[in-house]
């Protein structure tokens, strides 16, 4: 069945001014989509930012004299979000118990996902008490801001990446629409093996409405393929996979050289899709295997009809393929930084 690929996956950032919002968000991606500390409480309206299918909106602060609560539910539509992740630093406050008892009571009919994150973990800090014990006395001051006690606090810290995993686990496993969780998946950075194997499984998935969009728009075949082939929705699809691993000109170059042999072995691969040029010659090679007399027997006409069927089975073969280098390049590169960074979690 074709998936709707057009749509966005929402989600809200909301919560305290200096809490580290942008910085959590950024650090789920892997990439600096929001600056870090240039909003306060003064901001007046939404910052938004995309990255592939994800739409993040950065509200401004709640229950203020210029945002009094309703109103700011209201008029920034809250209730139109498909993930909401609070983030809060210090004491949280009356206003913060309100949004967690709204998101609550939203969450019963909706079943959109919230997440309640205590970042900067590693400025958590009392003389005579433990972390634990102090941790304990922020998960009960949630409690009785929301008044009820089935609620998780994550603890992050964006300095040495703790919470992170645990965060993303649960946000891929939270019941939220397959498609658009899948978009969600495709956009998060992997820091495990298994984040990498959920992104290889989603463009597997994909494939085959990756394939038929090379062949829609192509009317004619391409001369000397002799299969119907758009180039650039073939360009589109392998720039779309390449994001989904994190992999740009920049990084596939860069660890081309740190990874040696094998690196760059399969930067090559990579790097041969990264132009309209590159792709033409790989496709060239291949067309041989794929051509309109090899499928005339399947259906009962010829023509467009065969070089579209063609093209189909070309363009699928060739995006399984890349998919399987693009996913060996990020296994590479995730295994490579792992062993020179503590900060990274193992490898699952």
């Amino acid at each position: 069945m074709k998936r709707n690929q057009g749509t966005h996956t929402k989600i809200a950032l909301v919560g305290q001014p200096g809490a580290g919002k942008s910085s959590v968000i950024n650090k789920l991606i892997g990439k600096n989509l929001f600056k870090s500390g240039v909003y306060t409480d003064t901001t007046v309206k939404s910052q938004e930012a995309s990255w592939g299918a994800l739409r993040i909106v950065d509200l401004p602060g709640y229950d203020t004299k210029r945002f009094p609560f309703e109103d700011w539910c209201k008029q920034f539509s809250v209730e139109d979000y498909d993930l909401y992740l609070f983030v809060f630093a210090g004491k949280l406050h009356d206003a913060d118990g309100k949004l967690f008892k709204k998101f609550k009571e939203w969450n019963q009919s909706r079943k959109h996902p919230y997440f309640i994150v205590r970042n900067k973990e590693d400025d958590i800090w009392d003389d005579g008490k433990t972390l634990d014990e102090l941790k304990k006395e922020i998960v009960e001051d949630v409690y009785s801001k929301v008044g009820a006690e089935d609620i998780k606090v994550y603890f992050t810290s964006c300095k040495t990446g703790t919470g992170f995993r645990e965060l993303k686990d649960d946000i891929f496993n939270s019941g939220i629409d397959k498609v658009k969780q899948d978009k969600i998946i495709a956009v998060f950075k992997a820091d495990s093996i298994q984040d990498l194997g959920r992104k290889r499984a989603k463009c597997l998935d994909d494939i085959d409405v990756y394939a038929w969009s090379v062949v829609a728009n192509a009317l004619n075949p391409i001369p000397g393929v002799d299969v119907c082939f758009d180039l650039a929705a073939f360009y589109k699809m392998a720039k779309e996979i390449r994001e989904s691993f994190g992999l740009d000109e920049t990084v596939i170059e860069k660890y081309m050289t740190v990874l040696g042999p094998v690196g760059k072995k399969l930067g090559d691969k990579v790097l041969a899709y990264l132009t309209k040029e590159g792709i033409m010659w790989v496709l060239k090679r291949v067309a041989g295997q794929y051509t309109k007399k090899q499928f005339a027997k399947y259906i009962p006409f010829v023509g467009q009809a065969v070089a579209a069927l063609a093209g189909f089975a070309m363009t699928k073969k060739l995006g399984e393929y890349y998919i399987d280098d693009c996913y060996e390049l990020a296994k590479a590169i995730l295994e490579y930084e792992i062993r020179h960074n503590e900060h990274v979690n193992p490898v699952k």
